[in-house]
């Protein structure tokens, strides 16, 4: 059978996208391997909405030291809702469990000082896939807030917690 030739157009358009993948790798390469302040630009770029996104996939390219000292501005970025919620915690997953069970809580602390619902809610999220004991301890701090926005968050993932185990043992 004879294959069929693509349109002209597509075959430019698809250079095109080649051609540009190719300089956004040399380019981030040249920047990886000679900016000699490049987690400055990076902090700086991640609380910049228009080039946070290129910052956070730059992440799994860092040294795991590099993307530690980043922790708590990619634990600022997780606590509330952004178009770029999901890469923050990809690059705040990507560090050591241990190394997250002893630094989260004292990192997320500012946060939860003067924090609303909002920040209980996207924390408690991330805890979920860190941690259960982490996800208990924080909605029962949840729970006994005077808020009572902050109150039902904690009650809605202690019952997440519960019928989760419920199911389990069901199976």
């Amino acid at each position: 059978m004879f294959q069929k030739q693509p349109p002209k157009n597509d075959i430019e358009l698809w250079q095109k996208v080649f051609d540009q993948e190719t300089a956004y790798i040399q380019a981030r390469q040249d920047f990886l391997n000679n900016s000699p302040d490049r987690i400055g630009f990076i902090k700086k770029a991640l609380h910049n909405p228009t080039e946070r996104g290129t910052a956070l996939r730059l992440m799994e390219y860092l040294k795991l030291e590099e993307r530690q000292s980043l922790f708590d501005d990619l634990l600022e970025l997780a606590s509330v809702s952004q178009s770029d919620i999901e890469l923050c915690r990809k690059a705040i997953l990507s560090l050591p469990k241990n190394w997250l069970l002893a630094n989260i809580e004292k990192s997320a602390e500012p946060l939860l000082q003067d924090g609303t619902d909002e920040e209980y809610r996207r924390l408690l999220e991330l805890y979920l896939d860190i941690d259960r004991e982490l996800v208990k301890r924080l909605a029962h701090r949840a729970v006994d807030h005077d808020d009572p926005d902050i109150r039902e968050v904690g009650e809605d993932f202690q019952n997440y917690l519960e019928n989760q185990h419920t199911i389990l043992s069901a199976i």
